[in-house]
């Protein structure tokens, strides 16, 4: 038999390979479980933490729900106001 010979090109098979598989997966990422598996009461994602910083939304939850952290029970939200309100409240003299 003889001797195989490879260019540079059929070298480049493995990296091309491997550059569209981590396209896919980041795209399958992106779109099927961030937008279709995540629901609002679900965490903050990485994608839209980084969507945040430059006002866009990039999954299911508002940018106000990511800037502020997270989504939160009514409870927490009615012991914030009380609290917010209790901190501006004006002085009695």
């Amino acid at each position: 038999m003889p001797e195989q010979v490879f260019d540079y090109i059929d070298l480049l098979g493995p990296v091309a390979v491997a550059v569209i598989f981590a396209a896919i997966l980041f795209l399958i990422s992106f779109f099927c479980l961030n937008w279709c598996c995540i629901l609002k009461h679900d965490d903050i994602t990485d994608f839209e933490r980084l969507g945040a910083k430059y006002n866009l939304k990039l999954g299911p939850h508002s940018l106000h729900e990511v800037r502020r952290g997270g989504w939160m029970s009514t409870r927490v939200l009615q012991q914030e106001e009380l609290i917010h309100k209790h901190v501006h409240a004006p002085a009695h003299a």
